[in-house]
Formats: C-alpha cells, structure tokens, sequence
C-alpha cells in the first residue's frame, strides 16, 4: 500500500482540460489552492460550482525490498468539485500504471488501471490571518487491475494545519491514518512552502511513516511549481528514503487546474 492519491480518467482528457483553462477568463478573489504537488491537500477549497481536475504525468517511484527492485510508473488523475461551505467532493484513480519488478530470479513488467478512491474535503474558514485547516476522508475501492488493486477497500482520514508567515510563506502539518482488512498506516509530514512571485513557487518536505508491519521509514524531498495563469499550475517533486522502511526514490510531474467562478 502506498500513500498517494490516485484516479480513473485517460490522458487526454488532461489536453483538452488544459487547453479550455487557457481559455477562460480568470477570476482572482479567493482563489482556491491545489492538492498536489506534495504530501498533503490544500486548505484552500473549490468553491461552489467550481471543478478541479489534478493529473500525474506521470509520478514514479523506485523500491528495492528482499532483494526486488520495483519501478511504478502511474498517472494519477483528481476531479474535484466544490459544493459550498468549505466542502468538496473528490473522485480518484489511475487509469494506467506500469510496474517493472527486477532481481531475485524475477524478471516481469505489467500493465493495468488501479483502484478508484471517493473523498469528501472539508476546510472551513476560521477568519485567523495566521491558521487554516482542513480534513479529507476518503474510501478507496479494489477494483483495479490485479497488480495494482489493494486487498481490500481503503480507508483514510488527513489532517492538515497550516500556519502563515506572511503572504509568501506558510509552513503546513500534515497527519494522515489509513486502515485496511484490520491494520493500520500512519503518515506525517511537514512541509514549508514559499511563493517566489506569481509565476514560481517552492517547497520543501519531510515524512516519517508507520506501516501495517510497524515497519517505520522516513523520506525528505521538495518540488517546484510554475503557474503561468491563476488557474494553472504545473509541477515537478521528488522525495528520497532517508532510512528505514519507505520508498527509495519518488518523484513526479504533473498539472493541476479549475473551472468556474
């Protein structure tokens, strides 16, 4: 099992997505924020009527465990939609995937669509200049495809606090329990956050996890954003295993956007 966020909708969907957000007009008050890059979820909501749509293109990662190296490759898609008073819904999946394990004596690549994730996000507005917050349950399905499917549904509650020091830099606490066929996975992550002008931004992380084993890891990483309109955002990530029982190398490409007023 592993902690990110995933979807069910073909690439080129994200083209013509892309090209209707380059077409329409921009609306800059209360913008909300994005949920990627990175390991938590913005504090900042879709709107009412306003509709996001997030895509991997794609996020790796590298494993190496008993002796197996696993190269994953998925495009994580996110729809989002606003429905008012801080809440919004969100639909998840990966409609493609591509694992390459190597080492021993195992020599195999496969191919499939993962498992399909509902979530409802609630951020309310709290007035302070300085704290926001925001919760996101989700439930994932098992049914993707063989090699990319849980065992059973999975079930997460996040958790995120963040904490502005001006307009540019904020720093975020991110908490994050999974539980599935009886075991559970925790996950926390702060990360610190800084908007060099309108166009550039970055971020730095670090992530210490508990699995299903009471196996504990950590990694640390960072990414760069690039939002050439208000209602665009590319991006770049990558974390690195900095010890015990966690992903090697992860890292990622992705564009993020939404419609509406």
């Amino acid at each position: 099992m592993d902690f990110s966020r995933s979807g069910r909708w073909h690439r080129t969907l994200a083209l013509l997505a892309l090209g209707l957000a380059c077409a329409l007009p921009v609306w800059a008050d209360d913008e909300p924020g994005f949920d990627r890059p990175g390991l938590g979820f913005s504090t900042n909501p879709m709107n009412a009527g306003q509709f996001g749509y997030e895509q991997g293109l794609p996020d790796w990662s590298l494993n190496k465990d008993g002796g197996v190296t696993s190269r994953l490759s998925t495009f994580d898609s996110l729809l989002r939609l606003g429905v008012g008073s801080g809440l919004e819904l969100q639909l998840g999946g990966s409609p493609y995937n591509s694992l390459r394990q190597t080492g021993g004596g195992l020599a195999q690549t496969s191919h499939g669509h993962g498992d399909t994730s509902l979530g409802l996000k609630w951020a309310p507005y709290t007035g302070s200049k300085v704290w926001d917050w925001g919760l996101l349950g989700t439930v994932e399905f098992n049914d993707g495809a063989p090699d990319f499917r849980s065992e059973q549904r999975v079930y997460t509650l996040g958790l995120v606090v963040d904490q502005k020091f001006s307009e540019k830099a904020d720093l975020s606490y991110f908490a994050q329990w999974q539980r599935s066929a009886g075991r559970d996975n925790f996950l926390l992550a702060p990360d610190y956050n800084y908007q060099v002008n309108d166009l550039f931004g970055f971020y730095i992380e670090a992530a210490m996890l508990r699995d299903a084993n009471h196996r504990y890891g950590s990694q640390a990483g960072g990414g760069i954003t690039f939002a050439p309109l208000p209602r665009l955002q590319f991006d770049s990530w990558f974390r690195h295993r900095l010890g015990g029982r966690a992903a090697e190398w992860e890292a990622g490409l992705g564009v993020a956007m939404y419609f509406g007023r």
